[in-house]
Parts: C-alpha cells; sequence; structure tokens
C-alpha cells in the first residue's frame, strides 16, 4: 500500500493526504542517509506520525490558523501534518541537521511552517523581548522527555487561557500525577487526558490549560531541570 493510499483510509482530506506522503516521500529519501524515524511502513507512517499527529485537529482542541509551537519536532512530527492542516506553526528541535531537514522539506513543498534551530528552555527568556518565538495558542510535543520536564520547557510560551499538548502512551496518567507539582509551579491546570489514536491504541493527548503566567526563574537550565524535576 502507498503512503496516499494509507492517509485516505484514515480519512484525512485528500489534499491534505497528498501533501503528506510527498512530505513522506522526502522523509524516506534523507532517511538514507542519517537516522529520521525508525518508522517507515506505509501504513506505520500513515497512522504513526501523520494520522496520530493530526489528535488536536480532530478533537476539536486548535483552530485552523492559530499559532502553535512544536517542541523537539524531529523530523517534522507533529508540526508538518498540524501545519499542512492550517495550522501557523513554529517548529524549535536542538538538532541543526533535523531541523534543517524539515525547513528544506517544507519549503520545497510550500508548507508554510517557522523552522527554528535552538533549545526551548533559552529561547524562553527571549519571549515578548523580540525573540524569535511569541506567546502561542498551544504547544505540542511528541516523545521528547517525561512530562515533569516536557511542561517546564514549554509553559512559557503558552498564553494565559493557551493549551499544552502532550502526546503520551501507555504512562499518560502515571507522568500526568508525577508532574502535578510542576503544573501548579508553572501556572498550568490539568484539563484531560484525551484518547487520541486509533481504537485498541494507547496514545493519549495530556491536555493542560495555562492559568497564570509562569514565575520568572522558568525554564531553568536543562541540566537542572532533568537532575531535579518540579
Amino acid at each position: 500500500m502507498e503512503l496516499k493510499e494509507a492517509l485516505l483510509e484514515l480519512r484525512i482530506p485528500q489534499q491534505q493526504a497528498e501533501k503528506m506522503a510527498a512530505y513522506g516521500a522526502l522523509l524516506e529519501e534523507a532517511n538514507k542517509s542519517f537516522n529520521l524515524t525508525r518508522i517507515t511502513s506505509p501504513e506505520d507512517m500513515a497512522e504513526k506520525h501523520f494520522y496520530d499527529s493530526l489528535a488536536p485537529v480532530r478533537l476539536g482542541l486548535v483552530r485552523e490558523g492559530q499559532c502553535v509551537l512544536d517542541i523537539g519536532t524531529g523530523a517534522g512530527f507533529p508540526g508538518v501534518p498540524l501545519a499542512i492542516a492550517g495550522l501557523s506553526m513554529t517548529m524549535l528541535d536542538a538538532s541543526e541537521k533535523k531541523i534543517g531537514f524539515v525547513r528544506k522539506s517544507c519549503e520545497a513543498l510550500a508548507i508554510p511552517a517557522v523552522c527554528i534551530w535552538g533549545r526551548a528552555e533559552e529561547l524562553a527568556a527571549h519571549i515578548g523581548k523580540g525573540g524569535p518565538i511569541g506567546p502561542q495558542d498551544a504547544v505540542v510535543a511528541r516523545a521528547v522527555a517525561r512530562l515533569a520536564v516536557l511542561l517546564e520547557l514549554g509553559s512559557a510560551f503558552v498564553k494565559k487561557g493557551g493549551l499544552f499538548l502532550a502526546y503520551k502512551g501507555e504512562a499518560a496518567q502515571e507522568e500526568a500525577d508525577e508532574a502535578q507539582n510542576a503544573a501548579k509551579v508553572l501556572g498550568l491546570r490539568l484539563r484531560e487526558i484525551v484518547p487520541a489514536g486509533l481504537p485498541g491504541r494507547a496514545h493519549s493527548l495530556v491536555v493542560y490549560e495555562k492559568v497564570a503566567d509562569t514565575p520568572k526563574g522558568y525554564p531553568r537550565k536543562f541540566a537542572k531541570i532533568k537532575a531535579r524535576p518540579l
């Protein structure tokens, strides 16, 4: 089965499926040179990369035109599918090679997105001060870190009333419990943990709402975040 066919079977609109299939082809080719993804079959790529990435749109948590930041985008997920779906995406990654691939691929396919090489905890200090990333309607992150660490890395980018959406698997509830103090300190309120994958798949979105400003001093340097999670 071709990737486009697999995407259409998952009821992704044809125009979006065509663009996603084209991105998948570029990813497959680049993956031969350096490791971008271990998910390579068309069926797995359709479900685990593209369909799962679109969960916030499918669940009505974000809408077309909203500003969304993808922290640790890696090979472009969930950011690229969300950009194709009409969100105003900024994608951030600490790997120059990975974000370079995402940037070149988006340019080649006319996918509107901002791609930034850098670290979230460093760029957060420049929000509202002329930095490259301003306050966001939502922040998304997938396969980056445990939730307590992830919330500290990204909470400062979320505008008050906005959402922090973490893609998680079987340990979603466990990580949310572990991150209760981090959420409280960082001005976030756990709203829900919602199933986000195909039936029978242990994929969830952990949904936080920004209810207060992130206190000064957060995020800390990454070594401190990792050594002493909130």
